[in-house]
């Protein structure tokens, strides 16, 4: 049986953190071998309270907490968490609710039905227009193939999931949202199929976005995910 671990970095979601972990348990129900890891990234609300209740309500599939004492940012909450993590395959996605749980079950059982799942990285590729973030998002794609020189496609979109042999192929990875380019770029290098479903990035429920809350953040967060394009292509075979 191939078994999974689904990573979610939680930073200051307690006030939706209960309804994320039913989406979960909807999404799970039935499904044996699959562990939830809740990491609590720093957070300066009740999250850390939130996950422990979480925890002690249980589920049909294992469910347990992990703690970064200080955010250090979205990429080492990721990486905490899979330092914890048992399954076969890896996978994470977004804490928020702004990706359905569903789309994590969809994806694991595209990268199983293909001839050789342990050779695949899978992704989620948004089709729902989003105004100005996806016109951000199709220029970044365009500008990662023309730097790197690869096919990618919407290299933030959530979830991520692939076989632990690549987290092994991890030298240093960043501790950024660049951890998503990071992953993908490995994969692809690696000669890996990329499986993707189509997924829907669904309106934030509750607060704000912690990167992309007016368009001065989102010229930010591109601005550092095309450096860091730049550095791997500079230093790719050392990282």
């Amino acid at each position: 049986m191939n078994t999974l671990s689904i990573v979610l970095p939680c930073y200051n979601e307690g006030s939706t953190l209960g309804r994320l972990v039913d989406g979960y348990r909807r999404a799970l129900a039935g499904r044996a071998g699959v562990e939830l890891i809740l990491v609590d990234n720093g957070s300066t609300d009740d999250t850390a309270r939130r996950i422990t209740e979480e925890v002690a309500k249980g589920a049909p599939f294992a469910i347990k907490g992990a703690t970064v004492a200080h955010n250090r940012g979205y990429g080492h909450g990721i990486l905490s968490g899979l330092a914890e993590a048992g399954g076969d395959y890896l996978a994470w996605s977004h804490a928020d609710l702004q990706c359905p749980p569903e789309d994590v079950v969809r994806l694991f059982d595209a990268v199983l039905a293909r001839p050789a799942p342990r050779a695949c990285f899978g992704k989620g590729h948004r089709v729902n227009e989003r105004g100005r973030a996806g016109r951000l998002t199709r220029l970044q794609t365009r500008l990662s193939r023309l730097i790197l020189g690869l096919r990618l496609e919407e290299i933030n979109a959530q979830p991520k999931l692939f076989h632990r042999s690549l987290l092994e192929q991890f030298r240093h990875p960043p501790v950024g949202y660049e951890l998503d380019i990071y992953a993908y770029y490995k994969a692809v290098r690696a000669g890996r199929e990329v499986v993707s479903v189509p997924v829907r990035f669904l309106e934030r429920q509750a607060g704000r976005s912690k990167w992309a809350f007016s368009l001065p953040s989102r010229l930010r967060f591109m601005a550092r995910n095309l450096w860091y394009l730049v550095v791997l292509r500079v230093a790719g075979g050392w990282i």
